[in-house]
């Protein structure tokens, strides 16, 4: 392995997997963020390395194919999860005025689905596979990391007197 994924494996990947040890899933609305704003990283460099655009429909529909979910899915996962945990902290649950699916967290999830529950939509999340997930598809296209403009790997080293 590279410095850089070492780095990456120190930074994200054991601090992630010590929240994961927690008891009764206490570290997963943490472990779940940092996946979304990982996750985010990855599809923007995924989309630009392929040439595509990478704005809001560009990034859905790499949610959708990495995660093998429908649009719906994956706009109500980035509309509650990314943006609520990102923003504010916690899943969103009102946008322009409208209701959002409810949410629910949960180990023996799927990693995510939506499902009608007498008559209402709710989003489930299984946090853990959705980290797993992001840390898999980072382990694999690592490269992609470095080729960010905006926002390039983090160096480290000494700053001039």
């Amino acid at each position: 392995m590279t410095e850089d994924y070492d780095r990456f494996r120190l930074w994200y990947v054991q601090p992630l997997r010590t929240l994961e040890a927690m008891p009764a899933g206490q570290g997963g609305f943490v472990a779940l963020a940092t996946a979304c704003f990982l996750y985010e990283h990855y599809a923007i460099a995924a989309l630009q390395a392929q040439g595509k655009k990478a704005d809001r429909p560009g990034i859905l529909n790499q949610l959708g194919n990495d995660f093998s979910v429908d649009n719906a899915t994956a706009k109500a996962f980035w509309d509650v999860i990314r943006d609520g945990l990102l923003h504010q902290g916690m899943p969103m649950q009102k946008k322009h005025g409208k209701l959002l699916p409810g949410f629910a967290l949960h180990h023996s999830y799927p990693l995510m689905a939506l499902e009608n529950i007498n008559g209402e939509t709710w989003l489930k999340v299984q946090p853990w596979k959705f980290m797993d997930k992001v840390l898999s598809l980072w382990a694999t296209n690592f490269e992609l990391l470095r080729q960010s403009g905006s926002f390039p790997w983090a160096n480290i080293g000494t700053v001039p007197a």
